[in-house]
């Protein structure tokens, strides 16, 4: 479970799926990069955020994602 964290720039790599089941927080500039690997799904629950901060920018977050992504009702998801 990611929820509750704040991720700084960098790659991130898991074998299971990632589940969101709280705010999740991205902190860096505006050109720093966030990858997030998964061999398995995406999941995020209904009315969480993925929030940026420090100037961090969506198009900087890359999620590639094996499986399949479930984003739920109300939830605000970031990045491509």
């Amino acid at each position: 479970n990611l929820g509750g964290l704040t991720l700084t720039p960098g790659v991130y790599t898991f074998g299971t799926d990632i589940n969101i089941y709280s705010d999740i927080t991205f902190s860096g500039g505006a050109d720093d990069v966030f990858i997030l690997q998964t061999t398995g799904a995406l999941m995020q629950a209904a009315d969480t955020k993925v929030i940026l901060e420090g100037g961090a920018q969506a198009k900087n977050i890359f999620w590639q994602v094996a499986d399949i992504v479930r984003v739920g009702e109300s939830a605000v998801m970031q990045g491509i």
